[in-house]
């Protein structure tokens, strides 16, 4: 939620150390959220040689069934 409206109107009003604590506290929030929204992202990147997931030049790649060469069964 948004404080940015209580913000002008303690600007306005002059009560700077008021609006300091709102706006102080607005940016520790958003900063909050932020974090938050990289967790699992930094997380994954941290762990990712643990859990053991292939990286793109380890993995075998085997052929698709369709390129392989006919068999020939009719005798």
């Amino acid at each position: 939620m948004s404080r940015v409206p209580e913000l002008i109107d303690l600007i306005v009003q002059g009560k700077n150390a008021e609006a300091s604590d709102v706006l102080n506290s607005e940016l520790l929030g958003r900063s909050y959220e932020a974090i938050n929204d990289l967790r699992p992202h930094i997380a994954a990147d941290y762990f990712k040689s643990v859990v053991g997931e292939p990286e793109a030049e380890e993995v075998d790649e085997d052929p698709p069934a369709s390129e392989e060469e006919p068999t020939d069964e009719t005798n």
